[in-house]
């Protein structure tokens, strides 16, 4: 396989790879190809995704693990008590290397699936004909190759693939290898043409290829490239128009990124090998407040969502009578809506994190994410979030504070300080995402009234995980020097006038911001 050489020594193997792209195609190749009781890999070029983060195999009866930078790259050594499917080693490997979404339903494989290293981290099983258990079913999905017999009986749902066709979807990319990561919201870089581009990545865009196309900001005459290639240059971020006369001015930051996150997130949303193998998660959003004031304009916000599993769960953080005065308002607010709701009521003694973690509790989403009460948001943002998820593999995913509206001034500033789509240490606490399952696993959310969203964060990366911060487009961060001890932050309006690449004056009105159809001013 290019990319990668192999020897077998007994039930070893040793294994080299260029780039973890190419490591990524051997693992799949090597789907039931036999049983290994071990592997030493070698990757030539191989950086941590951040910090001294290092992944867990994933699988049982691992005995030795060692994981050592070499150079530009990273030699892992790993031995397994019983001996597994050559792919299973592997792509444990893997998941010490690059971060891998907890919760997916890793789906079991049948050999020669032509995958191409598509979800090379979700190989944990392999089935070969005759291991079938009497007593449960082999599995709940089941990826095989197209036209093979008897795996209807075998799992709930068969996806046979059959090139880019995984059962009637169309696989153009890899997340974890076509995805926005590094592309900053206020870079501005070169514009290519699409001969350009064909005569650089004939065969598609791999591993090593996605850190120089950060320097592209968008091509022309689009339409002349392969789907495959326009999907894969747009879920790396990259603008496709047909003439240099559709760009935006090269200032006109709002503009910019909203063409890149669009075509980015319709890539991502309709060529992931996500929704081929399950449905997407489903999504609860937790909303607490005790600005009864604030009610209409939240649920607002919740309303507008277009991601299709969702669930609200309000917390009245006030008296005991709040639930049932105010329930009637909030019935009001979401009728009509598709999806569910609940609301509970938290007494004011209790703090933020009591309230957050009530609300958790109640929600029955795989995964939980904040929205604040005064905050803008898309009708795009969730799906934002849940995106991010799928391809950064972080326990916590979160926007950038681009955009901040401060209501005293009566500005808007783009404010890019924290860089966007990268693993970080921060992201805007009103748009959190983590899983029920890593919530509690990190013990969720800490009981105390203040910095709720920093404690969160420490805990997670405290115990190994991993935070992503995607891009700040959809959301809109209110601030008022007004509100004092209501908002829950100590920085003082005057602070984000500093460092702003751009400032406007009012709330500046837009889809992209979820500002549309609100005032432009609100002082």
């Amino acid at each position: 396989m290019p990319g990668t050489r192999v020897r077998e020594r007994g039930e070893r193997w040793e294994v080299r790879a260029d780039h973890l792209g190419a490591f990524r195609r051997l693992v799949t190749a090597s789907v039931g190809s036999g049983l290994i009781g071990g592997a030493q890999v070698r990757i030539d070029r191989w950086r941590r995704p951040h910090l001294g983060w290092t992944g867990a195999p994933g699988i049982p009866g691992v005995d030795v693990l060692s994981v050592q930078p070499k150079g530009d790259g990273v030699e892992v050594e790993i031995e397994v008590r019983d001996p597994l499917d050559a792919a299973v080693v592997l792509s444990a490997v893997l998941r010490t290397l690059q971060p891998t979404v907890t919760g997916f339903a890793a789906p079991t494989w049948t050999a020669d699936v032509p995958a191409d290293g598509v979800l090379a981290e979700q190989v944990r099983d392999v089935h070969v004909a005759g291991d079938e258990d009497p007593h449960v079913r082999r599995a709940d999905v089941l990826v095989t190759s197209d036209g093979a017999q008897g795996s209807a009986d075998l799992a709930e749902r068969v996806v046979a693939v059959s090139g880019r066709m995984w059962g009637d979807r169309e696989v153009l990319i890899d997340p974890t290898i076509h995805r926005p990561h590094g592309r900053l919201s206020d870079f501005m870089g070169q514009i290519s043409t699409a001969d350009e581009i064909v005569s650089s990545y004939r065969l598609g865009v791999d591993m090593p290829d996605v850190k120089p196309l950060r320097s592209v900001s968008a091509v022309t005459d689009a339409s002349s490239l392969p789907t495959w290639l326009r999907a894969q240059l747009s879920a790396l971020g990259v603008v496709l128009v047909e003439s240099a006369d559709e760009l935006p001015a090269l200032d006109d930051y709002l503009a910019w990124q909203t063409l890149s996150v669009n075509q980015r997130r319709h890539a991502l949303q309709e060529y992931s090998p996500w929704p081929a193998v399950q449905p997407w998660p489903t999504v609860s959003i937790l909303l607490s407040t005790h600005r009864p004031e604030r009610l209409e304009h939240a649920l607002s916000m919740i309303r507008r969502q277009d991601y299709p599993h969702l669930q609200a769960v309000i917390v009245l953080h006030g008296d005991e009578d709040d639930v049932a005065r105010h329930a009637p308002r909030v019935r009001a607010a979401l009728e009509g809506w598709d999806g569910e709701w609940a609301l509970i009521g938290v007494p004011a003694e209790r703090n933020l994190g009591h309230a957050l973690s009530a609300a958790s509790a109640r929600a029955d989403g795989e995964l939980l994410t904040k929205m604040d009460d005064d905050d803008y948001y898309a009708t795009t943002h969730v799906w934002d979030l849940v995106l991010a998820r799928m391809y950064s593999g972080a326990q916590i995913v979160g926007k950038a504070l681009d955009w901040v509206y401060l209501s005293s001034a009566d500005t808007t500033v783009f404010r890019p300080t924290y860089p966007a789509e990268r693993f970080a240490t921060f992201v805007a606490g009103g748009t959190m995402m983590i899983s029920a399952g890593d919530l509690a696993q990190v013990g969720g959310w800490r009981p105390v009234p203040r910095s709720v969203d920093r404690a969160l964060l420490d805990r997670v990366l405290e115990a190994g995980g991993l935070v992503y911060r995607t891009h700040g487009l959809g959301y809109v961060y209110v601030r008022s020097a007004a509100d004092g001890s209501a908002n829950t932050s100590q920085v003082d309006e005057e602070h984000f006038l500093t460092k702003t690449v751009a400032q406007f004056p009012g709330l500046v009105s837009s889809p992209a911001l979820g500002t549309d159809g609100v005032l432009e001013s609100s002082a």
